[in-house]
């Protein structure tokens, strides 16, 4: 998946293992001049629960839900699954993933994804002569 294609993810499961069923989070992704900043909404995830990596250029993110019913309870009725979440994106070498940060609140996860220097916008000035 591109980095900078609009419109292509619609929720679908990308895969069950474990007894989860990943689904591709919806994601907002904007560019400004010196960095792209995504927005996962990832609802019902705890942070220690959100895995991101980049390997070979691939930013991948994966987060499950976890259910704790709390001490003391036995499920009498389960309608709710294990959920899972997981999406990748193809960085195509724009990004300087050394510098990337990430910030989780209320189910929205944001990264900062700092272009390389070559990758950012550059105005020219011009010379009156």
């Amino acid at each position: 998946m591109d980095l900078t294609k609009k419109n292509e993810n619609k929720n679908e499961p990308v895969e069950s293992t474990r007894g989860y069923i990943y689904t591709a989070p919806d994601v907002d992704i904007f560019e400004e001049t010196e960095v792209y900043k995504i927005l996962f909404d990832i609802p019902g995830i705890e942070k220690d629960d959100i895995n991101i990596k980049v390997e070979k250029d691939v930013l991948t993110l994966t987060a499950e839900c976890k259910k704790q019913p709390g001490e003391g309870f036995e499920c009498v009725r389960e309608e709710m699954g294990f959920v899972g979440y997981q999406r990748s994106f193809n960085l195509n070498g724009i990004v300087d993933t050394n510098k990337i940060e990430a910030d989780y609140s209320n189910g929205t996860l944001q990264l900062k994804l700092p272009k390389k220097e070559e990758q950012k916008t550059k105005e020219i000035q011009i010379k009156v002569s």
